[in-house]
């Protein structure tokens, strides 16, 4: 029965991120932008990424193209624009696998692709539906392909790896623009320096940069023929930004690791007394250089927890270093000290936080207005009974890992446990907390009773992608003063942008309905006040309906 063990672990990987994708409602502002840029492309007959109709070049390109097929296969539906970025986070998993097999250690690398997998930022980034696991995927694959070439002796094999890394670096450059070139090649000229094979510093990299021209450069210079400055636009997604901080990425690393970066403790006693040896390793080399060039480049790029994505190509390397130190930390027949040490923290510091939370709901259940509001998490009307159900089988299986006298016996439990928290995740966050992050179905069920195919739709700039995506058009009109807009909205589409001023002249002429969709109650309160005007609130979003005059008010 063992010997099916490896499988049903995988299939049980498989499934969580393949369900993961169709239970959450789209999220503001990220996931409907790409999904809207999707679903112009599935369906229109142009390649060029468009957002309500306007050219889009900063948006990775690979990414746009592999969810706008998706939709096209799978319908309009955000599990379809989900699915490709499952599917690749599951692929890094394998090269993950392999890279550690190739070098001799086969259960580091079973035990770094779930660690990897069940990380929490991977995770999110896995099953949001943005590019971030696609250039992630690609970063890895070219890696993957300059380790094996760099080890293998038969001149015709190294050159059919060194073509994949080219493959793969091309796909990274569709990706995430030009540091699909950068990031590579600086981590391998870190591998070859610290190996002492400084001499193929120049010889390795030519082959793959040629074979990334030619995946790459026939579409860059197709962009740039549509527009002269959108190659340039294209290439530099993520260029350094002013503000963006290396302290600012490492919180974000940190956090994107748990669960894993609390059992740092059995990883450093894993490496204690085994540092040379370990950093002799090529693999671990290659890990380290892969991870370290990786956090500091793509430091320059991260503006706050909104661009966290932009850091899961360092994740797979730092997979492979906590394994490892895991890994020898099991083998080393320390009674597991330290990582019962840190379940037995999470489940008596949990227990009685879950007693705390069901009895304070509880009484505001039973006795409204007893309890202040600052304390409650779950307000009057929401569920909380699911939320405690699954965090308390969370700790059960945490303290089924605590109670495992073999290693792998703790590592499974554990990973059961996270990984249930991670399937139920949707369904743990209180409504009011997520409100104003998921506006589709709001936006869909309260336009459905007044939207006409005459009717004006306009909405706030950064309002237009979850509107475009619920109503399934791409004609949405930009509602705001011109000078007020981001840089080139008003060239690209004069037509669309319209003011105050001028939506109020099409009120009171009445030659069309409007319906106006904002998140700025100080807008509302300066739209025209007419007879005709009616409003819906959720959360911070309005839904302002002006019918023309003889139309039922709804």
């Amino acid at each position: 029965m063992k010997k099916y063990y490896p499988f049903l672990a995988v299939l049980c990987l498989v499934l969580l991120y393949l369900g993961s994708i169709w239970l959450r409602p789209p999220f503001h502002p990220g996931e409907t932008r790409e999904f809207e840029i999707a679903r112009e492309i599935a369906s229109g007959n142009d390649w060029i990424p468009r957002l309500n109709g306007f050219s889009c070049h900063e948006t990775p390109l690979l990414g746009a193209l592999i969810n706008g097929l998706f939709m096209k296969w799978f319908g309009e539906t955000p599990g379809a624009a989900r699915l490709p970025g499952a599917l690749v986070t599951l692929a890094s998993a394998g090269l993950l696998y392999c890279l550690c097999r190739r070098s001799g250690e086969e259960r580091v690398g079973r035990i770094a692709a779930v660690i990897f997998l069940l990380s929490g930022l991977v995770f999110l980034g896995g099953t949001w539906g943005t590019s971030g696991a696609l250039f992630s995927f690609s970063f890895l694959l070219t890696m993957t392909m300059f380790f094996f070439a760099c080890r293998e002796k038969l001149l015709l094999r190294r050159f059919a790896l060194l073509a994949f890394a080219g493959i793969g670096m091309g796909m990274a450059i569709l990706a995430g623009g030009f540091p699909g070139v950068v990031l590579p090649l600086a981590a391998l000229v870190l591998f070859l320096l610290w190996q002492n094979e400084w001499k193929r510093i120049f010889s390795l990299p030519w082959i793959p940069l040629v074979w990334a021209f030619v995946i790459a450069g026939p579409t860059g210079g197709a962009v740039s023929l549509r527009n002269s400055g959108a190659l340039l636009e294209f290439l530099m997604i993520h260029s350094p930004v002013a503000n963006a901080s290396f302290w600012l990425a490492l919180p974000i690393v940190i956090a994107g690791m748990l669960p894993w970066i609390l059992f740092l403790p059995g990883v450093i006693a894993g490496y204690r007394g085994r540092c040379g040896e370990a950093f002799r390793m090529p693999l671990l080399r290659f890990a380290v250089c892969m991870g370290g060039a990786g956090l500091v480049l793509l430091s320059f790029s991260v503006t706050g927890w909104g661009t966290a994505s932009m850091l899961l190509p360092c994740f797979p390397a730092f997979a492979i270093l906590l394994a490892w130190g895991l890994v020898r930390y099991a083998q080393s027949g320390k009674l597991y000290r330290e990582t019962d040490r840190v379940l037995r923290m999470i489940l008596f510091g949990g227990i009685p936080a879950l007693a705390v939370l069901f009895a304070i709901q509880v009484i505001n259940r039973w006795l409204p207005g007893r309890v202040p509001a600052e304390l409650l998490l779950y307000r009057s009307g929401e569920n909380f009974y699911f939320p405690v159900f699954a965090a308390l089988v969370f700790l059960i299986w945490v303290g089924m890992a605590l109670g495992a006298k073999e290693a792998g016996a703790k590592f499974a439990c554990f990973c059961v446990a996270v990984g249930f928290v991670f399937f139920a995740f949707p369904a743990l966050l209180p409504p009011h907390l997520i409100v104003d992050r998921t506006p589709v179905d709001f936006i869909v069920r309260e336009s459905r009773r007044t939207l006409t195919p005459e009717t004006l739709v306009l909405a706030d700039e950064s309002m237009t992608s979850a509107v475009a995506w619920a109503l399934r058009r791409a004609d949405i009109g930009i509602y705001g003063n011109p000078g007020e807009l981001a840089a080139g909205m008003e060239p690209q589409g004069p037509g669309r942008v319209y003011s105050p001023d001028r939506v109020a002249g099409i009120i009171e002429n009445g030659t069309q309905p409007v319906l106006i969709v904002t998140d700025s109650e100080k807008l509302v309160r300066e739209m025209p006040a007419t007879s005709g005007k009616s409003y819906r609130r959720r959360g911070g979003l309005f839904i302002v309906h002006y019918q023309k005059p003889g139309e039922p008010n709804l």
